[in-house]
């Protein structure tokens, strides 16, 4: 039995008024998981939905923020693939009940979600790569393939998706154009290979992609963002396009007009990165070993909190800077 610090909240609310780090303890991991020491944890919107309520993979309290961490292994079950030692980042069990989530010294790590960290990745790198780039090949590789010559663009730039979509965009030979909102994060974008980064604050951004794209519209749009953004996207679609739907920072989902799908002839699919079977997420995080090892994409790292400072980090969620956002849990 191991204990230690852990984040959590006992019921649904603001960060700053529930979020309280208690004395946690944790036994041997299950099949399938395995045990790790914490060094880091990424944070995302998802943390801050989920100690709201608003999340629907946490439906009820404790919460235990922190999808996903990297760390060493410290305990494994019978027959696993990882050995104690082991230098691993992967995704919790935040959503299992108490002291399951990473903001905490110690966590359970879904086996079949955990790869081994590069040598070259630091512990925050690594505490963030999982899932902006299991996001972001869900979408682009798997639900909404991305082929060479494509064009592709990405809301929320400066996002770690959106960050992750331009890397892995430009990985499978597309032309990118990513939107953001300020110069600061525009500038992120194109530091993570965006051909065009566009302010969402201009107005009719959306006649620019057309412009852009010499009257042709984007191929693929990856929308993470919903709300008025995705809409004004949708104007600048192509024939034949599709619009990879992943989520709702804005705080609503793109609102799909049918009869316009139907008449500008496109398509909106649906991407749930924990969504596929064993098989499919056993290929993609083969993939991902593969893309991270090689340095052909990198996590697009932005502001680290200390343990201490987590609540705040969550907070920060409510005006994100560029980049993901990591805690450092073990100093």
């Amino acid at each position: 039995m191991r204990r230690g610090r852990a984040w959590t909240a006992q019921t649904f609310g603001e960060p700053a008024d529930v979020l309280e780090i208690d004395e946690a303890s944790w036994g041997d991991p299950a099949p399938g998981t395995i045990l790790v020491e914490v060094e880091a944890c990424g944070v995302g919107l998802p943390d801050l939905f989920m100690t709201r309520g608003v999340y629907p993979i946490v439906t009820a309290p404790p919460v235990n923020p922190g999808q996903e961490v990297s760390g060493r292994v410290i305990s494994v079950p019978e027959g696993s693939g990882f050995a104690v030692g082991d230098r691993v980042m992967g995704l919790t069990i935040y959503g299992d009940g108490w002291w399951r989530g990473g903001l905490a010294d110690y966590a359970f790590v879904q086996e079949k979600k955990c790869l081994h960290v590069p040598d070259n990745m630091s512990a925050e790198a690594a505490a963030g790569f999982t899932i902006c780039f299991r996001t972001a090949h869900a979408a682009l590789v798997e639900r909404v393939p991305v082929i060479s010559g494509s064009t592709v663009l990405v809301l929320g730039g400066a996002g770690s998706s959106g960050a992750a979509a331009i890397q892995l965009a430009k990985a499978r030979g597309a032309t990118v154009i990513a939107i953001a909102g300020s110069d600061e994060k525009l500038s992120f974008c194109r530091e993570q290979g965006a051909d065009f980064a566009l302010s969402y604050r201009t107005p009719a951004w959306q006649d620019k992609v057309i412009e852009i794209t010499k009257g042709a519209g984007v191929d693929v749009i990856f929308d993470p963002v919903g709300g008025e953004a995705a809409a004004n996207a949708v104007k600048a679609i192509g024939r034949n396009g599709r619009i990879a739907l992943i989520g709702f920072a804005s705080g609503s989902w793109l609102d799909l007009n049918t009869q316009d799908m139907v008449l500008r002839n496109y398509s909106a699919i649906g991407v749930f990165s924990g969504g596929f079977s064993s098989d499919e997420e056993a290929v993609a995080y083969t993939e991902l070993a593969k893309l991270g090892a090689s340095g052909a994409v990198r996590t697009p790292l932005g502001k680290v909190f200390e343990f201490e400072d987590a609540m705040s980090a969550i907070e920060s969620l409510n005006a994100p800077s560029a980049g993901k956002t990591v805690v450092r849990v073990k100093s």
